[in-house]
């Protein structure tokens, strides 16, 4: 489906990046719910929404008045404005994280986020740059929604209850305080071979560096030279970018992430450990716009986009690797043993080596994609 009815009209959806045979929606009922509650007990035409993937909440709201979308994908922002441009919409306004709104709201709508870390940000963040009694909606599915939600509420705008249930959709609401009154204890630090790393709220390995970067950091290549390009993809908090400028501080390293709390965490890392280094950020879809070719690009990809579980963001990774390497290129990849990545891997690469492994993951050396001249 892709045909969406909201109080106001009927948009056309996708989700995005576009995938063949894609069966799932660019919206569920807590979406749907939201805008429900808006229409019916909506106190106001201008409206903050936060974690709106494909511009479901967004753009209907837009329908109605004035909104502005605020949250941390660049793959989601990219959604809602290609969807935007289908429905001969303009594109809401956006702002990313930790960003001063533009726009005093007169209502806010929340998708509950996979992550409690970025929730209780951004329970934070409303409470600091919004108005006193400014009425807060959150929507989240049932089997996705955290406990204690009620008392996160309470913690930071000081009120809140949970709602009705609607086809499986649960309800939240609250009113703004006016000031700040608890802070959320992000971004974290952790420990690493190279010292404290920042994370930021909603970045992968929020207490501690991850098994899966361990067992990755004990297989990186050894030969990495002052000229190498080098790709951290995904690079979260910038732990494999750090090891090579470690491992050759004058080799030129591009930390991509489509998160922008990631690449802010990547960033902060880079400026506290490798102040000097030749790097560039890169916040967009894997490596597209990011450069290149690369001599060496780096890979530790998710099993999962939000809540949905699967191989295809790995997938899609893998592909615009082998589209980016340089012609003596290697792309070096790390995954769960069960996951069976290397049977993708074969079929975009000539060679895919095993360059370590542990009871738990495989790092594969990648060299030779398939369909370049003079290979077969």
């Amino acid at each position: 489906m892709t045909e969406f009815e909201h109080p106001w009209g009927t948009l056309t959806l996708q989700r995005w990046p576009l995938k063949r045979q894609d069966a799932l929606q660019a919206w569920d009922n807590a979406d749907h719910y939201l805008l429900k509650t808006l229409a019916d007990r909506g106190e106001g035409t201008a409206t903050l929404c936060l974690n709106d993937s494909w511009g479901a909440l967004a753009l209907a709201a837009s329908q109605h008045g004035e909104a502005l979308s605020c949250g941390d994908s660049w793959l989601a922002w990219k959604g809602m404005a290609i969807n935007a441009q289908t429905n001969g919409l303009a594109p809401p306004q956006w702002c990313w994280p930790q960003q001063a709104l533009d726009v005093t709201p007169d209502q806010i709508v929340l998708k509950v986020p996979k992550s409690v870390a970025l929730l209780e940000s951004q329970l934070d963040w409303i409470a600091q740059n919004t108005p006193d009694d400014v009425p807060v909606w959150l929507a989240g599915m049932d089997k996705h929604l955290p406990r204690q939600l009620v008392p996160l509420l309470e913690r930071f705008l000081g009120n809140g209850r949970a709602e009705y249930g609607w086809k499986k959709a649960r309800l939240f609401s609250a009113r703004t305080p006016g000031q700040s009154l608890a802070q959320a204890d992000y971004p974290s630090t952790i420990d690493s071979p190279f010292g404290p790393l920042v994370v930021h709220a909603g970045v992968f390995s929020q207490s501690q560096l991850d098994i899966g970067a361990r067992c990755f950091l004990d297989h990186l290549p050894k030969n990495v030279t002052p000229d190498m390009r080098v790709a951290d993809l995904g690079c979260g908090n910038g732990v494999m970018g750090l090891a090579m400028l470690a491992a050759s501080p004058g080799c030129r390293v591009t930390f991509c992430d489509e998160s922008w709390l990631a690449l802010q965490s990547a960033r902060e890392n880079v400026d506290r450990h490798s102040p000097n280094a030749n790097a560039r950020f890169h916040l967009g879809d894997g490596l597209k716009g990011a450069g290149g070719p690369f001599d060496l690009i780096l890979l530790n990809p998710p099993f999962h986009e939000g809540h949905v579980v699967g191989d295809h963001v790995a997938r899609r990774l893998f592909r615009q690797a082998s589209e980016s390497l340089a012609p003596d290129g290697e792309l070096r990849v790390i995954g769960n043993r069960h996951l069976g990545y290397h049977t993708v891997l074969q079929r975009l690469f000539e060679s895919v080596e095993v360059a370590g492994s542990n009871r738990k993951f495989v790092v594969w050396a990648c060299r030779l994609p398939r369909g370049r001249p003079g290979q077969s």
